[in-house]
Parts: C-alpha cells; structure tokens; sequence
C-alpha cells in the first residue's frame, strides 16, 4: 500500500509513522513537507493533499490547540481550501486533542518509566489544555536526569534541545498506542480509522 502523511513537527512524525506502521503493515510511506512548517502550511495545502487523495491513502495529523473542537477546526480547513464535505475517501484528517503530547501522556505505564516520573503524577484526563507544559512540568518535578538533560528549556528555550528525539524514540519503540487510547478519545478515533483503512484495503 501507497500512503502519504503529512505532520506539523517531528514528533507528529514519529507518532503517525509508528501508527501506520503497526496498524497497515507493509506500507510504503512518503512524507508530503518533510521540512514541517506547522498547521499552517499544511492546511494551505490541503486542496492539493485531498486531490491526491482521490488516488492515495493520505494521513494528515494537525494539533486541536486552542481551537474550539474537531469538528470545527475540520470545518475551518475544508472552508479555507474552499472544498466542501464528504472529503475523499482516501483523506484521513486526524486531530490531535489537543496536542500530540497527549497521546503520549495517556500511556501512563511506559511513560511513566521511560521518564521516571510516577504513575500517580500523570493526567488521568489527558485531553487537557496544554500537555506539553504540563509534561514538562512533571519532568522538572520528578524526571530522571535524562529526560530532564533531554526535554527541558534553558535560556528562552521552549524546550529542550532533545525533546522531539527523546521523545521520538519513546513514541517508536516504547509507546502503548492501544493502551493509551483507552484514556485519550482523539487517539482512539484516529487508531480506529486508520485500522479501517486496513480492513477495507483486504
């Protein structure tokens, strides 16, 4: 199977990469701006992306952020491209609620080892306001000193200079995407249509 993606940070990437890996199987991935500029230069492009998915599978994964809901922030880029619903078939639009962080925060196990902080300091609600702040806040409190050599800023960094490697490699080998949909409603909507492509590809 042919498919595209198309992400606005490398940790997006390696999210969407481990994703499709294990839930397509045997996929031959091309990434559409591997420069990543943000949402913004992905939803600029979306009129191309869907026209390519009236022939390929593509996967896009864009932060919720602090608009107000999916369903909106879906509407406001179909709006913008100037197209309208149903979008191809071929066209998986996956929003992060309501950032990428958060599905990592809602593997509490792995996560919680991987950073060495405790269970009992990560969300129980991971889809919160701001996961990245807050992830970064239980590094500074409890994280090993890796994850806190790795992920967190100096000087008016917003973060560390580690950070998307760090938690890159969590993401690609260490990351639960089944368990960690369980907590966070985004990522199973995302997990189960990807899934679906699979089902319907057979």
């Amino acid at each position: 199977m042919i498919v595209y993606y198309c992400v606005e940070d490398p940790l997006s990437g390696a999210v969407i990469v481990r994703l499709l890996r294990d839930l397509l199987g045997e996929v031959y991935l091309t990434e559409l701006q591997p420069n990543q500029g943000g949402f913004g230069w992905i939803r600029n492009k979306f009129g191309n992306y869907c026209r390519l998915a009236q022939h390929y599978h593509v996967f896009i994964l864009t932060d919720l952020d602090r608009a107000g809901c999916p369903p909106s922030l879906r509407k406001s880029w179909i709006d913008y491209a100037k197209l309208t619903e149903p979008l191809p078939n071929k066209m998986s639009f996956n929003i992060a609620v309501t950032e990428v962080e958060a599905w990592l925060l809602a593997d509490h196990g792995n996560l919680s080892k991987y950073l060495g902080v405790p269970t009992h300091a990560l969300p129980n609600d991971t889809q919160i306001a701001d996961p990245k702040e807050y992830l970064l806040h239980c590094v500074q409190q409890h994280g090993n000193r890796q994850a806190r050599a790795e992920l967190l800023p100096t000087g008016t960094a917003k973060v560390g200079l580690g950070y998307n490697a760090y938690l890159s490699r969590f993401a690609s080998e260490h990351w639960d995407f089944n368990g960690a949909a369980q907590r966070n409603a985004s990522l199973h909507r995302a997990v189960e249509r990807i899934a679906a492509t699979r089902r319907e590809a057979s």
